[in-house]
C-alpha cells in the first residue's frame, strides 16, 4: 500500500463519518455537520452522543446535535484546530456539554504507518488467530485492551509472542470499517521490558497492510508508554479526535 493509498483510504473515511466530501476534508475550512451516523463509518461515540469533532491537517471535523450546532459554529469557525486541546477549550466544551447532560467522554489521537518504516525481525515464536478463534480469549483480563468483543468493532486478526508456550503479548485488530482497523496490544506479566508491545503491533501492521487495510493506532495524551510503542511499531501521528456522552 502506497502513501497516497493510505491518504486516500483515511480521508474518504473522515468523510464518511464527518458527512461531508472528501474535497471538503481536503479543504483548509473547517466543518460543521448535523449528527448522524452515516452507513460504513466509524463508531464513534454511544447513541446518546450528541457530538464528535476531529482535528485533520489543522483544521476541524465537527458533527453535533442539532442542538449544539450553531453554538460550534459561533465558537470554532475561525479558529484553527491545532490548539484544540488546550485546557480552555476543554473546559469550554465540557461546560457546554453540562447543560446538555452531556459530558467529554473520549479524547484520542490516531496514528497510521509509517511505510518506509523497517519490517520487524523475527524474535518470538508467533501464534495468529483468526476472527473465528479469537473466542479462546473471552474473559481474559490480559488482554482486555487489545480485544473487545463487541459487535460493532468485532475483533478480527490477532498475533500473539509465545516463550515457552507463555503468552509475553497480544496485538489484535478490531474492524472499525471496512478498509481501517484499530490496533489494541496489552503485554503480560512475563513480556514486561522486552520491546513485546512495539513487536506484536509492527507485525499485526504488517500483515494489515499485505492485506489491503489500513491500521490505526488509538491512544490518549498522557499515555506515553503507549506512545513510545506506537512509534517504535512504526506509526506517526495523523488525527485528533473526541466524542461526548450522557452524564
Amino acid at each position: 500500500m502506497t502513501k497516497e493509498q493510505m491518504r486516500q483510504i483515511l480521508e474518504q473515511q473522515l468523510a464518511t463519518d464527518y458527512d461531508c466530501s472528501i474535497e471538503e476534508v481536503q479543504s483548509n475550512q473547517n466543518i460543521f455537520r448535523t449528527w448522524k451516523r452515516n452507513p460504513g463509518a466509524r463508531w464513534i461515540g454511544d447513541d446518546d452522543c450528541k457530538l464528535k469533532l476531529a482535528v485533520y491537517q489543522e483544521k476541524l471535523l465537527v458533527m453535533a446535535d442539532e442542538s449544539l450546532l450553531e453554538w460550534c459554529r459561533q465558537t470554532f469557525a475561525n479558529r484553527k484546530g491545532t490548539w484544540l486541546s488546550e485546557p480552555e477549550n476543554l473546559v469550554l466544551i465540557h461546560e457546554k456539554l453540562e447543560e446538555y447532560g452531556q459530558r467529554l467522554a473520549d479524547i484520542h489521537h490516531h496514528y497510521i504507518p509509517v511505510l518506509d518504516y523497517p519490517k520487524a525481525h523475527q524474535r518470538y515464536e508467533t501464534k495468529w488467530y483468526a476472527e473465528e478463534e479469537i473466542n479462546v480469549f473471552q474473559g481474559d483480563e490480559r488482554f482486555w485492551e487489545a480485544l473487545l468483543f463487541d459487535e460493532r468493532t468485532p475483533d478480527m486478526l490477532a498475533v500473539c509472542a509465545v516463550e515457552n508456550d507463555i503468552i509475553l503479548g497480544m496485538a489484535s485488530a478490531t474492524r472499525d470499517s471496512e478498509k481501517m482497523w484499530q490496533i489494541g496490544v496489552n503485554v503480560t506479566k512475563e513480556g514486561e521490558g522486552k520491546g513485546i508491545g512495539a513487536y506484536v503491533t509492527a507485525l499485526l501492521k504488517e500483515r494489515l497492510l499485505e492485506n489491503g487495510i489500513l491500521p490505526f493506532y488509538s491512544t490518549v495524551e498522557s499515555h506515553i508508554k503507549s506512545q513510545k510503542v506506537a512509534f517504535r511499531s512504526g506509526f506517526e501521528p495523523i488525527f485528533y479526535e473526541m466524542f461526548s456522552a450522557s452524564v
